[in-house]
This record gives structure tokens, C-alpha cells and sequence, in this order.
């Protein structure tokens, strides 16, 4: 039979960095000093973290370094945490774009699971990198405090996936995820070895 335990993941957007009012993705942005301001102090008070998880973009895991070495805490860089790939738009402002691009970018914004004019990742795609590196993540860190370091769009994704919204772009405009938002998930695994997550937002800081 197998045994129980939970997980905790408190999910951590990036603070404010270089390229503001940009489609960023995966283009590698620094975070500003403010930025980094923002994430320390939306993880203050956390101070149970087992393992530190991050996007490897740098407006990410310029913190994650930092609170990792700040706690002494193993931190694991995982490409499947990066934001999403806007292929060509990718590092261009949305204002640019909306000049050069409007009618596509129209369209795209009403039905982003339509294949992607920009020549990037698939809304799909996306969904499925999400979901794979949320599932693995929970196999290899059974039972652990989690602090994954990510981006906005992933962490949509994620609620997402994990509220069993339908493939909309609904959900895209109805969630607010600031600067260094965090949300937290606790996922308990039955004896049977099924998952049931639940989304805590605000986050109390007791387990």
C-alpha cells in the first residue's frame, strides 16, 4: 500500500524586471533592484522551505540564487518553468506589435489554443510542459516544502491545470497575478497514490 504525505509549493512570480510592457518570454530579461525588493518580501515569514525550484531565466533565478543560499537550501534550475515562447513576438513591446501586428494579435488574444501565428509554442504546447513539470516535480520532491520561482503565464497555466478550467481565453484575463505574487498549493497523495491539490491564495503561513 502506499503511503500518504503532502507537498507543499508555494509558487512565486518574478519582481518587476528590465523590459517592461514587453511580450518577454523567453527572452532573458534581468530583474531590476526593485524587482528583487518585491520577491524578498513576499516570502517573508516563509522560512520552512526544504527546496528551491526556478525558471532558469534569470529574472527568476536571480532571487532563487539569492534565498537559496540566504537559507542553505538545495536549488534545482528546471527549463520547463520558463515562460511561455513567443516565437517571433518573443522581447518585442505589446505596443510595437499591436502597430505592426494587430490583426493577428487580435485574433491570437481571442483564440490563443489556435495554432500560433508568431511561429512559437502552442497554447498546448505550453499546457502540456506545465502539466509534465508540475507532475514530475511531485514525484521527485514527495513530502518536501517547495519554492518554485516562475513566471506569470506559467502560474496561470497552472491554476489552470489545476482547477480544471476548460481551454478558454477566459481564464487568461480573469486572473490577476502581479509582480511577485504568490500563491501556495498543498497536494495530498491518498494511499491509493492519487493527488488532491488544493490552492490557498491568500497564503497563511502555517503548513
Amino acid at each position: 500500500m502506499t503511503e500518504t504525505s503532502t507537498t507543499r509549493i508555494d509558487i512565486l512570480r518574478h519582481g518587476l524586471p528590465e523590459g517592461d510592457g514587453c511580450l518577454r518570454g523567453h527572452t532573458d530579461f534581468p530583474i531590476t533592484a526593485e524587482g528583487l525588493q518585491q520577491m524578498h518580501a513576499a516570502v517573508n515569514g516563509l522560512l520552512d522551505v526544504e527546496q528551491v525550484i526556478s525558471s532558469p531565466l534569470q529574472r527568476c533565478h536571480d532571487f532563487a540564487k539569492q534565498f537559496a543560499s540566504q537559507c542553505s537550501l538545495p536549488i534545482e534550475q528546471c527549463p520547463d518553468w520558463k515562460e511561455m515562447n513567443f516565437g517571433r513576438w518573443d522581447g518585442q513591446s505589446r505596443d510595437s506589435l499591436w502597430q505592426t501586428e494587430r490583426e493577428l494579435l487580435s485574433s491570437y488574444w481571442k483564440k490563443p489554443w489556435q495554432s500560433p501565428p508568431h511561429g512559437g509554442e502552442s497554447l498546448h504546447e505550453f499546457d502540456r510542459r506545465v502539466h509534465r513539470a508540475w507532475q514530475e516535480m511531485l514525484v521527485r520532491y514527495q513530502g518536501k516544502r517547495i519554492l518554485l520561482v516562475t513566471h506569470g503565464g506559467v502560474m496561470k497555466q497552472l491554476l489552470r491545470i489545476l482547477l480544471d478550467m476548460p481551454e478558454t481565453a477566459n481564464y487568461l484575463q480573469r486572473i490577476d497575478l502581479p509582480y511577485a505574487a504568490r500563491y501556495r498549493v498543498t497536494v495530498y497523495r491518498d494511499e491509493h497514490g492519487e493527488y488532491w491539490p488544493q490552492v490557498q491564495w491568500p497564503v497563511q503561513q502555517q503548513f
